[in-house]
């Protein structure tokens, strides 16, 4: 399954990059390749609310372990990032079943906003 991660480096992230200049990339697949994942691509922002946006292919049997121990405890645990967040991606084509999902519930009343 393809994940997106995005987020923001702390100032101690951005000095240690600006201290160190590197390919952020590699790190990322030395921690993805142990667990069976897979670094698809890996872009810097840095110039808005977004610093960073890495896309990962994972197996579906690491997808519950995976997001959860790599974002919340080991790299934001390491001082140089301040927030990430990591959700599910789907295509467009594959999307499609998803809607018709929500289309089924719509018409069946299965969820109803709050009254106001």
């Amino acid at each position: 399954m393809l994940w997106v991660s995005y987020g923001r480096f702390t100032n101690e992230g951005i000095k240690g990059l600006m201290d160190k200049p590197q390919n952020r990339a590699e790190a990322v697949k030395k921690l993805m390749e142990p667990h069976v994942g897979k670094l698809i691509s890996y872009y810097f922002l840095l110039n808005g609310d977004i610093d960073f946006i890495i896309i990962t292919d994972t197996p579906d049997e690491k997808i519950r372990e995976l997001p959860l121990i790599i974002n919340s405890m080991l790299v934001r645990g390491s001082g140089s990032i301040e927030s990430m967040t990591t959700v599910p991606i789907v295509n467009a084509e594959d999307a499609v079943p998803y809607m018709q999902k929500a289309q089924q519930m719509a018409s069946a009343m299965a969820y109803q906003a709050p009254s106001k």
